[in-house]
């Protein structure tokens, strides 16, 4: 019975990380399939050309065109140094109790799940910072103005 529940217990948790990831990729798609037929409803709504211009003119049209790209540069840049920090963390952390003994014997495979860690952490903080200066050289980022408002 003991085999049974130890592995049950893996498979359970597998499956639920699963569905979870199911339910928020599914979540994200419709989502994005709803904003792609508002926009298309909105298009079919303006007539000519002319109309068109004068739309794009006022804040609603700025608004639209803005809505028009799914992600913005800074998002994802931030999104990855999200990531990175919370890898590079847990990665020291677990170095931290691997060498405490925090953990019991198993710190030679501590260490190395922490090595990994920290590394991917260290990958995700170098690839938002090439991002960065990437997207402010082709201009995709405007640089601040000054110190007090940044604009992105």
């Amino acid at each position: 019975m003991d085999n049974l529940i130890g592995l049950l217990v893996p498979l359970g948790f597998f499956a639920m990380v699963c569905f979870i990831v199911y339910v928020v990729v599914e979540w994200r798609r419709r989502r994005e399939q709803q904003r792609v037929e508002l926009h298309s409803k909105l298009l079919e709504r303006i007539g000519s050309a002319r109309e068109f211009g004068e739309f794009l003119s006022t804040e609603a049209g700025e608004r639209f065109l803005t809505g028009l790209s799914s992600e913005r540069p800074h998002e994802r840049i931030i999104s990855a140094v999200r990531g990175g920090v919370i890898f590079a963390v847990i990665g020291v952390t677990l170095v931290i109790a691997a060498y405490t003994g925090a953990l019991g014997n198993e710190r030679d495979d501590l260490l190395v799940v922490a090595v990994i860690l920290v590394g991917l952490g260290a990958g995700l903080l170098l690839a938002a910072a090439a991002s960065y200066m990437i997207a402010r050289r082709l201009g995709i980022m405007a640089r601040p103005r000054n110190k007090e408002t940044p604009v992105v």
